[in-house]
């Protein structure tokens, strides 16, 4: 047969060709395959597919966060020209006792030099503090206080009594804090400093400053000039573990309190 003619039948349609015969049936389709929703098909990848951003820390993966790195060297270094303001950023868990370093004598100096060696009575005196790492190594200084470390001067008589103190039966003390602790790292050579001022006045018991006293043991006021005289400026270093033992003590610095 040499005619071409046209079969039709539902959906599709086949053309025959000169010396076919009938219709030829249309050619089958694969099947299309349903993946079920949610699911990636399994692709080789390649180092060119890698789009991940590093290593991610999860907790207690043992790789320290961000923000702890930047903190533990914030809190590390060789020059703290301001030590209270530290602090109050390099807070820690209260260290155990193994944790403290000791021979403190031969690694760490602290010194007091005063802005004069003599004031009038009720005259402010400006002391800077230095603490400063005498060792080969890094040496660790654990500080506390409640809620934060707190440094303070007293003055000291002749005979090495109080001198700044009340007399009479002090009142209850202030409002009880949890006692927190600090912690800075000295490296070999480094130094930390703290600015404080000290007036030559007497003080009284002030009970009305119970809530709001943050200073150590009973709330305290001005209450008037020291007397003329000698005196000792003894500097209260917050430092957990160091002269509690024994060793090394408070620093002391030599103050007259002379005529106006």
């Amino acid at each position: 047969m040499t005619t071409s003619w046209a079969c039709t039948l539902g959906v599709w349609t086949a053309v025959v060709l000169a010396g076919a015969g009938g219709c030829a049936p249309p050619a089958q389709r694969k099947p299309i395959e349903m993946t079920p929703i949610g699911t990636v098909p399994n692709v080789p990848r390649t180092a060119d597919d890698d789009t991940s951003e590093g290593p991610v820390t999860s907790p207690n993966s043992g790789t320290p966060s961000p923000g702890t790195a930047a903190k533990e060297a914030a809190c590390t270094g060789g020059e703290f020209d301001a030590l209270d303001d530290a602090l109050r950023q390099c807070d820690t868990p209260m260290p155990r006792s193994g944790e403290v370093p000791g021979g403190m004598k031969v690694k760490l100096d602290v010194r007091v030099v005063p802005s004069t060696p003599s004031t009038t009575p009720g005259g402010r005196v400006d002391l800077v503090v230095t603490l400063k790492n005498k060792s080969s190594e890094p040496l660790p200084l654990y500080f506390s206080g409640d809620p934060s470390p707190r440094f303070e001067v007293e003055a000291l008589d002749a005979k090495g009594r109080r001198a700044d103190l009340p007399t009479g039966k002090p009142p209850k003390a202030g409002p009880t804090r949890e006692v927190k602790a600090s912690r800075i790292t000295l490296t070999p050579g480094g130094t930390a400093k703290v600015r404080l001022a000290w007036d030559a006045v007497k003080t009284r018991w002030a009970p009305e400053k119970a809530k709001t006293w943050e200073g150590r043991g009973p709330p305290r006021a001005p209450a008037g000039p020291l007397p003329t005289g000698k005196y000792q400026l003894r500097v209260v270093l917050p430092l957990i573990g160091v002269f509690e033992k024994g060793e090394l003590d408070l620093p002391k610095v030599p103050m007259e309190v002379g005529g106006s």
